[in-house]
């Protein structure tokens, strides 16, 4: 193998390569590992061309030789460039599917954090330390930062990775092994849970905000926990349009609802201040919450009285 070119073996364990697999059904799992590492070098910003190419298929379980190609490399981190110029494994270092390299790498950030991945400060040296769910901090380069709060990584590594082992039932395994001598990288169903939580996880990073501020909106409950908690509110605008989430920010009418002073019904209706709070990431999605500044006003609904038809009767006597 030359000095620009590495050697991914991609195994999906357990799989019958006599029965085969359908091709509608593989190719876009081989099609989303690739561009899972097109991405990641797009994501750090190095100034590489790679061109991931597939190797005719071996016998035994469903193995597929990935071979990556790579030109010139003009940009890289210096406190991670090795002096053999093997920055093609250096970034497969970074996404976790090189193992034994000291770099902990995505796939091990998403194991550690169980894939709740926002849990993180960023430190004065470049580096991030991130919170386990059992309050353990770990520290990682600001390069794995980038990749694992990538949308990007985010969808190509479940869809590469996790989502093979629910499409091919007998898989037991989704196994990457870089170059021959390297220990592969294994994903199982034990990784499900993490990477779930992963793949559902807004990210926070490389996100613009928009911030729209509407000010005596008129709006009615819907849901929510009405004694004084701050979030997951929701209420009706209009006929029929849905805010939802919504976050009561008037720390005078929370106080209210937690003295019991106020217990909203659905046809209560409020004048607020409201926010509605935008963010888009750098994959274009969208997402959305909205939070109530200020109440103005609160207009309790009165039932309307019956009309008792003898005293309407008295009253025309």
């Amino acid at each position: 193998m030359g000095p620009n070119k590495t050697q991914i073996v991609y195994k999906l364990a357990g799989v019958d390569a006599e029965d085969g697999v359908d091709i509608f059904e593989i190719a876009p799992v081989l099609m989303q590992f690739g561009e899972l590492i097109k991405s990641a070098n797009d994501v750090l910003g190095f100034d590489n061309k790679i061109d991931v190419k597939v190797r005719p298929f071996r016998e035994g379980s469903w193995i597929t030789d990935f071979i990556i190609h790579q030109s010139s490399v003009r940009t890289l981190l210096t406190h991670l460039q090795s002096s053999n110029g093997q920055e093609l494994m250096i970034l497969l270092s970074l996404l976790g599917l090189n193992v034994q390299t000291g770099v902990t790498g995505v796939a091990a950030i998403v194991r550690k954090t169980k894939g709740l991945v926002n849990n993180y400060r960023k430190n004065d040296d470049e580096t991030v330390t991130y919170v386990q769910p059992d309050g353990t901090e770990f520290t990682v380069t600001l390069p794995e930062h980038k990749l694992v709060q990538s949308p990007l990584i985010q969808v190509n590594y479940y869809n590469s990775v996790i989502k093979p082992l629910e499409k091919f039932p007998t898989a037991t395994s989704v196994d990457v092994q870089v170059g021959d001598n390297q220990e592969a990288q294994k994903f199982t169903s034990q990784d499900k849970e993490s990477f779930d939580t992963y793949s559902q996880q807004e990210l926070l990073e490389d996100v613009d905000d928009n911030v729209t501020t509407m000010n005596g909106v008129y709006l009615k409950p819907k849901r929510g926990s009405y004694s004084g908690e701050e979030k997951a509110y929701s209420f009706i605008m209009g006929e029929s349009n849905v805010l939802w989430p919504v976050t009561m920010e008037d720390q005078n009418f929370l106080e209210k609802l937690r003295s019991g002073e106020i217990r909203p019904y659905s046809e209560d209706v409020l004048r607020v201040n409201l926010e509605i709070r935008q963010k888009k990431d750098s994959a274009n999605r969208l997402s959305a919450h909205y939070a109530i500044t200020e109440v103005i006003e609160y207009v309790q609904y009165s039932k309307p009285q019956q009309i008792r038809l003898d005293s309407l009767h008295d009253t025309e006597e």
